[in-house]
């Protein structure tokens, strides 16, 4: 109890103290150039923040040549701002780091692309070009998502980035590396939509834009340490609560990047999603997240042979001290005597506070006590309900099962005694997993990271299982792996579900295709009919506008056919165009298009094909009409009209043209092609 009054009067006269305590100038890093990502430290210089904590600071924009981790670790500067980063300077090169905050909880870093049907997914970018930084600690929470979907380094190209998304525009580059808060903007204002991989979607969440200091700072000014992170904090509070002023205030003096200000009130919204988290306390670090990202790097490589990290010193705890207890209470009767002659007006104030925190420790006691009690009763209920409502069981590092769910157990129609000891394989389905899958699973928990994924599994009575399933590591004291932890969720109605409607959209898919080729496709001689020679010629002619790719067209029309029909009927003249058919078919071309134009007509459309070449094809077909020898008719000739494209002409005037060819071929005597 001494111990504690000593403290009490202490704080007193610091309090006092402070009163007359001048204002103290420290320097601010950052670690890119002024915008929206570090506007809660303007605000807190601009709204008076630092100076009411006694503190004059200078916000130093990125440089180069600077090294913010190197001149904060060397006392050069106060304070900086960094990525997840830290965690590997602190591994590799400077342990004297400390976080102190973590503004945003998640990291924007993305990989970028232009909406291409050609990057549908994330395994489409192999072969592609990645613009992306060298320094693979800064890209580290993408590569560890390609690393994750076993996209090796040397399956894409990666080229040096110029931080312009112009790029992907000008196919320079298919994907970058960039910000969610930034370069999406710019695309968008562009009118281009694009495709976003966010390694957040694929387990990797790293902390982005932490306030870092030294721990000789924290050890020399505790004081200026705590006012300065508070001051910060209050910053960022008042800049996502007051974004309109916040922007204006960069705009008026931080707008080093000329940015507008719709840009920086994207920014601004973007980086405020990833700022607020619900359940955790914002500027809050998790050394279980920092962990896992130490694992991360560890995966990667990054991290040198034998560097381990104290997670607990690693982070910050307010109110630090470099005074311990000991030296308090060795020094403590001097003290006393000295402080009593040198501030007798304030040992009355000294004994009323006393009083009130005895009086106040006694009454917390009892209401810790009760709320003990209740939070005990609690936590048993709810222990109750997990085991009787959630799908959960627990393995040790050989996948032994050392703990099943009353829910787990009616699931999957055991007892507790029948699994307990048992291996998960005996619930395993053959088919779950592929052995490659199965040994992804095993490195990934035994890494560190947690898996999500698929299983089927087989219930006692022999029946099938699935379940999305999440299998966390569980450590000790020691940061050691002893177990492993896995949550169940029945999806085996959606897997029923989804196998029928995959064969529903196959039969669609079918009968769809069917009726597409029913609908193009002329009923009597099987090839294409007006729509489709229509299509295509809509298609030639674009191409031709674009690439200035020639193609012509060939009119064909069987001579005297009305008078076949007349003698021999309309049977006899539907086996004619048949055969007719089947005569053109033989002499051309798979990129030709031929279909019925109407009643006795054919029409030809010949890509790459120049109006000499299109004469010789149609002067072919009419010679061997001119000789084959039908089944019911004989001297059965056609005529042709020919036309090419050219730039004077468009749809219509192109098959006009070879109409008009095709009635002086009928006017000349039939039987001949003119162009």
């Amino acid at each position: 109890m001494f111990k504690y009054l000593l403290l009490s009067f202490l704080l007193i006269l610091s309090l006092q103290a402070q009163k007359t305590s001048t204002i103290e100038g420290v320097t601010l890093v950052l670690p890119w150039k002024h915008q929206f990502q570090f506007a809660g430290y303007y605000m807190a210089k601009e709204m008076g923040f630092y100076k009411n904590a006694g503190l004059e600071v200078e916000i130093k924009e990125y440089d180069l040549k600077r090294d913010n981790s190197r001149d904060v670790a060397s006392l050069k500067y106060e304070f900086g701002v960094g990525h997840s980063s830290l965690i590997l300077d602190r591994l590799n090169t400077y342990p004297n780091i400390v976080l102190l905050n973590a503004i945003h909880q998640s990291s924007p870093l993305i990989l970028l692309s232009k909406k291409r049907p050609d990057i549908q997914n994330i395994q489409d970018i192999v072969n592609k070009k990645i613009m992306m930084s060298n320094d693979q600690t800064f890209t580290a929470s993408i590569n560890a998502m390609l690393f994750s979907e076993n996209i090796k380094a040397n399956s894409f190209k990666a080229i040096e980035t110029s931080f312009n998304p112009l790029d992907l525009i000008n196919g320079n580059a298919d994907l970058m590396v960039s910000y969610l808060s930034n370069e999406p903007y710019a695309l968008s204002q562009k009118g281009v939509e694009y495709t976003i991989f966010n390694p957040i979607d694929y387990g990797y969440d790293f902390y982005s834009d932490i306030l870092f200091t030294s721990k000789e700072m924290i050890e020399k000014h505790p004081k200026e340490v705590d006012a300065f992170r508070e001051a910060s904090l209050k910053g960022w509070i008042y800049a996502y609560t007051h974004l309109n002023k916040s922007i204006n205030t960069i705009l008026q003096k931080y707008n080093t990047q000329n940015r507008t200000k719709e840009a920086l009130l994207f920014e601004a919204n973007t980086l405020k999603n990833l700022a607020f988290k619900d359940g955790i306390t914002f500027g809050n670090i998790n050394p279980i997240r920092i962990q896992e990202i130490t694992t991360t790097y560890r995966l990667l490589g990054l991290v040198k042979q034998g560097s381990q990290v104290d997670f607990d010193s690693f982070i910050y705890l307010e109110e630090s001290s470099t005074q311990t207890s000991l030296e308090i209470n060795k020094n403590s009767k001097n003290l006393l005597i000295g402080l009593y002659r040198e501030y007798k007006e304030y040992v009355i104030i000294f004994i009323f506070v006393t009083i009130i925190i005895i009086l106040s420790s006694l009454y917390f006691q009892y209401r810790l006590k009760l709320l003990l009690n209740k939070k005990t009763m609690e936590l048993a209920k709810n222990l109750e309900l997990f085991d009787n409502n959630i799908s959960s069981s627990r393995t040790d590092l050989r996948g032994n099962i050392t703990y099943v769910s009353k829910e787990f157990c009616r699931v999957m129609g055991y007892t507790k005694e029948e699994l307990i000891g048992k291996n998960y394989q005996i619930l395993k389905a053959k088919d779950s997993l592929s052995q490659t899958d199965y040994k992804e699973l095993w490195l990934t928990i035994r890494s560190g990271h947690i898996w999500r994924g698929e299983f089927k599994n087989i219930k006692k009575d022999g029946s099938e299982y699935w379940a999305t399933v999440i299998i966390s590591p569980i450590y000790n004291k020691q940061h050691e792996i002893i177990a492993y932890e896995s949550i169940h969720q029945d999806i085996t109605l959606n897997k029923t579900l989804e196998k029928f409607n995959n064969k529903l959209e196959e039969e669609v898919k079918k009968q769809t295709e069917k009726l597409t080729l029913l609908s193009i496709t002329d009923k009597l001689t099987g090839i294409y009919n007006r729509v489709k020679l229509d299509d295509d010629l809509d298609t030639n002619f674009n191409y031709y506008q674009e690439h200035k790719e020639i193609f012509s067209v060939i009119i064909l029309d069987i001579d005297l056919f009305k008078k076949v029909n007349d003698t021999y009927g309309h049977q006899v003249g539907d086996e004619i165009l048949k055969e007719v058919t089947a005569v053109i078919k033989t002499l051309i071309r798979s990129t030709d298009t031929l279909g019925r134009w109407g009643g006795e007509e054919f029409m030809l459309i010949c890509p790459k094909t120049t109006i000499d070449g299109a004469y010789q094809l149609a002067q072919n077909i009419r010679a061997a009409v001119e000789i084959y020898k039908f089944a019911r008719v004989t001297n059965l000739s056609i005529s042709a009209g020919v036309c090419e494209i050219q730039e004077s002409k468009d749809i219509h005037h192109l098959i006009s043209c070879a109409d008009k060819a095709l009635y002086r071929a009928k006017n000349l005597g039939r039987n001949r092609v003119e162009k």
